[in-house]
């Protein structure tokens, strides 16, 4: 890290898998590959600021010195101009192969590697990409002390996420990068220790005047809803970024934080410690065949893993918030979490931006409907899911597809799926419910 004056300088170099990028955005809804592909100023100042605080601390600024762009011309050529004007290196990757494999993954690791060794020592690099082909590529750049933040649009292969130090939220991308105002690209605001004191103390007595009326552990969603409605504050957490390093300068001795998840707080002279989620245990108990296949499902491709009536509860939030509002990813996901926090449903802000974008690959179109569709968003899900198993190498028999239908369309979600169904009418009901993935 440099300095300028008493500005701290944070120097990066930006690699952008173009077709990647914009063909997963473009799945989502064609006018986010548009504004990715022709406006990579706005999205450009958007990242100069990206988490700066959080990676870096205050009063830091990032230059983007190096930027990469690799595309394919014989599709993407028209995109092209609008990279070359905004000083990046475009390298054309046409197809090499039958099957139109480009070679844009290989140059992009060459120019990263080259770019260690480089005369400028960059602090960060920057990937644009969900390939997880360039999981190595993380660890060699980890290895070497470097930063490594990394924007995937769709499913996330869990060890490339793992191997980089920032994830780019998707959401954020889209609505703050692609559709909202372009924030000015100064160094991070520096928040008075004056005013964050004042903030946790109140935080810390909103805490405590709630958490003595509670019989039981609280969940920390929970929490930060309250603190967060009560004090009017933003999701920068005055400049902390998240709850829980808020929740740790409010110095509450007298609670103990839980690491089940989703995470708790508790009384450990009134509450009994939540040994596991009682959610889950739920879950468990109420449907063992449906929450083994859930548990299955959730490793190979990090689905949620909710009860069929939390998923039945998440989609008619989704369902209201669309009829009183316009569908915008950041927004919307924080509206429906919020609703479900009010509705006591078990639902976290990640889940809520997993099904939203699960749906809209799946081939919903939000705000096409009215009213909007709690079935035809379920059937969305549904066709999400089981793509993301067949990239995971699962091919689902008759009896797992049923198990999928029936945890993830509400119509399907009531006690023992087999009790009162011999296997001839088991196999009649999946056949019946198996055309939801022609439609």
């Amino acid at each position: 890290m440099k300095t300028s004056g008493s500005i701290k300088e944070v120097y990066s170099a930006l690699f952008v898998d173009f077709d990647n990028i914009y063909t997963r955005l473009a799945e989502q809804d064609p006018q986010y590959g548009y504004l990715f592909a022709t406006d990579p100023q706005r999205w450009m100042r958007w990242l100069e600021h990206h988490a700066l605080r959080m990676l870096h601390g205050d009063g830091v600024r990032r230059r983007i010195l190096k930027r990469c762009c690799y595309l394919n011309p014989q599709i993407f050529q028209d995109f092209r101009p609008h990279f070359v004007r905004n000083a990046f290196s475009v390298t054309d990757c046409p197809p090499l192969t039958k099957q139109g494999k480009t070679s844009a993954d290989i140059h992009l690791v060459i120019d990263a590697l080259d770019a260690l060794s480089h005369p400028t020592y960059f602090d960060e690099f920057i990937i644009l990409s969900g390939d997880a082909d360039f999981t190595p590529l993380l660890i060699r750049l980890r290895e070497h002390a470097r930063k490594t933040l990394v924007l995937s649009v769709g499913f996330t292969s869990p060890a490339y996420a793992a191997a980089s130090a920032w994830r780019i939220r998707e959401d954020m991308f889209i609505g703050e990068a692609l559709r909202d105002a372009e924030p000015e690209s100064y160094p991070a605001r520096v928040v008075r220790p004056a005013d964050v004191d004042e903030m946790v103390r109140r935080g810390a007595q909103v805490v405590r005047n709630y958490m003595q009326k509670q019989p039981k552990p609280v969940p920390l969603a929970v929490l930060a809803y309250l603190v967060r409605k009560e004090l009017g504050l933003d999701h920068e957490w005055m400049g902390l970024g998240k709850f829980m390093p808020f929740l740790e300068r409010m110095n509450l001795t007298e609670y103990t934080h839980s690491q089940q998840v989703p995470g708790y707080l508790y009384d450990p002279q009134r509450h009994e410690p939540p040994d596991e989620d009682e959610n889950i245990a739920a879950f468990r108990s109420k449907y063992p065949d449906l929450y083994d296949f859930a548990q299955k499902v959730h490793r190979k491709t990090d689905h949620p893993v909710l009860m069929p009536e939390h998923f039945m509860g998440l989609l008619h939030c989704i369902a209201d918030e669309l009829e009183e509002n316009a569908f915008s990813l950041t927004q919307t996901s924080r509206n429906v979490r919020d609703r479900c926090v009010r509705k006591g449903l078990p639902v976290a802000r990640s889940h809520v931006n997993w099904l939203l974008v699960g749906i809209a690959r799946g081939g919903y179109r939000f705000g096409e409907h009215s009213p909007e569709s709690v079935k035809e968003m379920a059937k969305s899900a549904i066709r999400n899911a089981y793509d993301l198993l067949s990239l995971a190498d699962w091919k689902l028999n008759r009896n797992e597809e049923y198990l999928l239908m029936s945890w993830l369309y509400p119509k399907c979600a009531a006690g023992d799926m087999w009790a009162d169904e011999d296997a001839e009418d088991r196999d009649a009901a999946c056949a019946e419910r198996a055309e939801y993935y022609d439609e």
